[in-house]
């Protein structure tokens, strides 16, 4: 879930759903599935977090704080279950052209075009998240874990 809005003007309820899907959602799939995994000494999560769990932006604190919860809770996870088997890492993608980067211009009043100027010159596609993660939960990530991927076409490097 996303929403764009100043600190301000966060409504309490939005706060407790926002954070309820995007924080809760993950810890209890990690709550499941990890244990399962540690059964068998073999496994990889892959949680979604975000460049806005890396670094601020105007209107952005409600789902910047939820998706750096994910990024910490990803590192903890990772300690945690790494003698077990089980690997943990988050994706963090920066602008990828989808319903999410068509609200956020709406909201912000700029066109994607803005919104999707990285350093590379192009907004990210939706593939790109799935190829990494195809990566990262591949046996060549064996040695992998508590590890960030940022995919933002440079945005975090500025």
């Amino acid at each position: 879930m996303y929403i764009i809005k100043p600190v301000a003007e966060i409504e309490l309820e939005e706060w407790n759903r926002l954070m309820s899907i995007n924080v809760t959602g993950v810890f209890l799939g990690m709550k499941h599935i990890m244990p399962l995994m540690a059964k068998q000494n073999k496994g990889s999560v892959i949680n979604a977090s975000s460049i806005a769990g890396l670094i601020g932006d105007p209107g952005h604190v409600l789902y910047g704080a939820s998706k750096g919860a994910v990024r910490t809770m990803t590192k903890d996870a990772a300690i945690e279950y790494a003698s077990k088997g089980v690997r943990v890492n988050s994706i963090h993608p920066g602008y990828i052209d989808t319903g999410m980067a068509d609200y956020a211009s709406e909201q912000t009043g700029s066109s994607k075009d803005e919104w999707g100027k990285e350093p590379v010159g192009t907004s990210g596609q939706r593939q790109s998240c799935g190829e990494y993660s195809a990566i990262i939960a591949s046996d060549e990530s064996s040695y992998t874990t508590g590890t960030e991927f940022v995919i933002d076409g440079g945005a975090t490097a500025r």
